[in-house]
């Protein structure tokens, strides 16, 4: 890819896409009366959170009535002056619990750093929680390099409810659940009945194979409004090598068709390699197929086992075709696509038409030039600005593919106090990076995945050998003997 091809298009873009409400947010006082609507802390609902539970509410009796009337009226006009329509608002924002959240966070932490680009938040949007090193299959890729126990110095039961606590109280919206595989774990029940009751939104990934009828309706119960099942191939006996257990296959897939029958959010993921990339297409109508709502690509990062599969990693040249092919299933709407690589907010504005849809983060799509907008604050790499991770042992890292850059240990210090560190704060600001990163035109959007940065070079800022812009680099990369070794630099 030619450094200069595209950015002159994507800088005219950025100023067509320019929204009132940028410079509106960049003033003191806006920023001091978002400070007041968003006051407190999670354990207690904001001035905001109360205004949009009870706006356009129907249940609203009396005094409560006129209570409520003049901030309905000034969301209405609001409403009206943007163009929007009040019930879709109403469903889709203000009666929909984790955007509310995630909105009442993000105006805490523009009132608190300022508008940036990328947005610095106070805590996550999202946490993932590597809830136990335990696991029935044993993964070539598996970043965790999970075992068929737990290990000993776990998170007990009654620490991890202390940190569940700790998320409520610091206004984390989102949690995902990974592992290992969490369903091992007899602490998954109680930490999700915890969580559902701090008003966290919470995600399950998992290789599907105890996705029985009764675990689904079980987890519905507790609060999971989404499940994630990775399936390396279309072909069983391939995943089943690259699971390391005959038979995973069928009941991975079965477990997905009991998700989907239960009227569980469904995802697919997969994360491709050099030898299964050409398959993207067939995998994706796949998983239309099978009735999920999401395909979820996940970037191969050597980490963990999967530094032994180094060399399968993708070339950027595969990564960018990959990346077209994600953006034009995004556009035909029959299923939401996600990845875990930051390059897709570029791919959508450089293949996607104006009107189109556009990734706005790891987890989120948006619409035509709002979206675009918002992604200029939300989107890229979120590790350590608006995402981290937990291992099974209470470590807290940037990124569930960095296990050994270790910020702090919930054992030791609390999450809110962990969350405000050094390395957060430099991974906040893109232009601490290296290589084509930080002069990069796409840098709000994209901003390089660190984790393979941190896997390939053992420097977190470095530049990402898998973007085309950093082509230099991964020829570097490649000309070595071994990339195993290579990857192992991250490690260390």
């Amino acid at each position: 890819m030619d450094k200069r091809t595209d950015q002159e298009g994507i800088c005219a873009k950025s100023q067509q896409t320019r929204h009132y409400l940028e410079d509106l947010l960049a003033r003191n006082y806006v920023r001091k009366f978002l400070s007041w609507l968003t006051a407190g802390d999670g354990n207690s609902q904001s001035r905001f959170e109360c205004i949009s539970e009870n706006y356009n509410n129907p249940e609203l009796r009396g005094w409560q009535r006129v209570k409520w009337f003049l901030p309905q009226l000034a969301i209405d006009i609001a409403l009206k002056k943007a163009k929007l329509d009040k019930q879709v608002m109403t469903e889709k924002l203000f009666h929909h619990e984790p955007t509310v959240r995630a909105l009442t966070l993000t105006a805490r932490s523009i009132a608190h750093y300022g508008l940036s680009s990328p947005q610095r938040y106070v805590a996550p949007l999202m946490v993932v929680w590597n809830f136990t090193q335990a696991c029935n299959l044993r993964c070539k890729h598996c970043y965790q390099s999970a075992l068929a126990k737990p290990l000993a110095n776990e998170l007990t039961l009654e620490e991890k409810l202390r940190v569940v606590d700790e998320m409520g109280a610091a206004g984390v919206p989102c949690l995902a659940i990974a592992g290992g595989e969490p369903l091992l774990s007899p602490h998954l029940w109680p930490v999700l009945e915890r969580a559902r009751k701090r008003r966290i939104h919470l995600s399950l990934a998992t290789n599907g194979t105890m996705l029985t009828p009764e675990t689904v309706q079980r987890l519905i119960d507790s609060g999971v409004k989404y499940i994630e099942i990775s399936i390396d191939s279309l072909d069983p006996a391939t995943h089943d090598r690259f699971r390391g257990q005959p038979g995973a296959w069928a009941k991975s897939i079965q477990g997905i068709k009991n998700c989907v029958a239960a009227g569980m959010r469904t995802g697919l993921a997969t994360c491709f390699t050099r030898d299964t990339v050409e398959t993207a297409e067939d995998v994706i109508e796949f998983a239309i197929s099978l009735g999920c709502r999401t395909f979820s690509h996940f970037n191969f990062i050597p980490v963990g086992r999967g530094k032994d599969m180094a060399d399968s990693d993708l070339t950027p040249t595969q990564r960018e075709r990959l990346l077209k092919k994600l953006v034009a299933y995004m556009q035909e709407r029959r299923i939401t696509v996600i990845s875990t690589a930051p390059q897709l907010a570029r791919a959508c504005l450089q293949y996607a038409p104006p009107d189109g849809i556009f990734a706005t983060g790891h987890a989120g799509v948006g619409q035509g030039g709002k979206a675009q907008v918002l992604t200029r604050y939300v989107g890229g790499c979120g590790a350590g600005r608006c995402y981290c991770a937990i291992e099974p042992n209470g470590d807290v890292t940037p990124c569930v593919y960095m296990p050994s850059l270790v910020v702090g240990n919930l054992r030791k210090a609390q999450f809110g106090e962990i969350w405000n560190n050094s390395l957060f704060e430099k991974l906040s600001d893109r232009n601490h990076s290296s290589g084509h990163c930080p002069t990069c035109d796409y840098r709000a959007y994209c901003g390089g995945c660190r984790a393979r940065a941190y896997s390939y070079t053992g420097d977190v800022l470095a530049a990402d050998p898998g973007c085309g812009y950093n082509a230099e680099i991964w020829e570097a990369v490649a000309s070595q003997s071994s990339l195993v070794n290579l990857a192992s630099a991250g490690e260390g």
